[in-house]
C-alpha cells in the first residue's frame, strides 16, 4: 500500500539524518491506512494482529517524530485521552466530541472557516491553524426525555 505522504515522509526524514527503517515504515503505512482517530494502544494491537512487529517505546517514538514533522496530529480528545490521526495537507476539518462514551464525529463547515479567519483578519492575525471541538453527548448517550 503506498500514500503520495510516504514519498514526503522518506525525504523529511532522510534529510533530519533520521534512518528509514523498517519499523517507522510499518508505522507510517498502518496510521495511514487507518481513516479514524486511533489510540496508540489501538494502533499497536492492529499492527501486531496483522503480524507486523513493533514495540511500545518504538511506536511511540516515531508517532512523536510523525508529529513533530506534521504528518500525523496528536489530539486531546476529553481527559488525559489522546488520539492520533493522519495527515492530509491542505484537508481541515473539526470534532465533536461526547463527553461520555468518546465518539468522535468529523465535520467541515465552510461557514466556519470563513468566520475563523474574518475574526483573525479582524484582530491582525494570519492563521497557520485551528482546532476546533465540540463536547457533548452523542445521540446514543444523550438520556431521553421524559414523556
Amino acid at each position: 500500500m503506498s500514500f503520495p505522504e510516504l514519498d514526503q515522509f522518506l525525504e523529511v526524514l532522510r534529510k533530519k539524518g533520521h534512518r528509514v527503517t523498517p519499523e517507522r515504515l510499518r508505522l507510517f503505512r498502518e496510521i495511514y491506512s487507518h481513516h479514524t482517530h486511533i489510540h496508540a494502544d489501538s494502533l499497536l494491537e492492529s499492527m501486531k494482529e496483522r503480524g507486523l512487529k513493533i514495540s511500545r517505546a518504538t511506536l511511540y517514538r516515531n508517532l512523536d517524530l510523525m508529529v513533530k514533522y506534521g504528518f500525523v496530529e496528536k489530539r486531546r480528545m476529553g481527559g488525559n485521552r489522546f488520539l492520533f490521526e493522519h495527515v492530509h495537507p491542505g484537508m481541515r476539518h473539526d470534532h465533536l466530541v461526547c463527553s461520555q462514551c468518546g465518539k468522535v464525529v468529523e465535520f467541515v463547515s465552510p461557514a466556519i472557516e470563513a468566520l475563523q479567519k474574518e475574526i483573525c483578519r479582524a484582530h491582525g492575525f494570519h492563521p497557520d491553524q485551528h482546532t476546533l471541538q465540540i463536547h457533548s453527548l452523542c445521540s446514543d448517550c444523550r438520556p431521553l426525555p421524559e414523556s
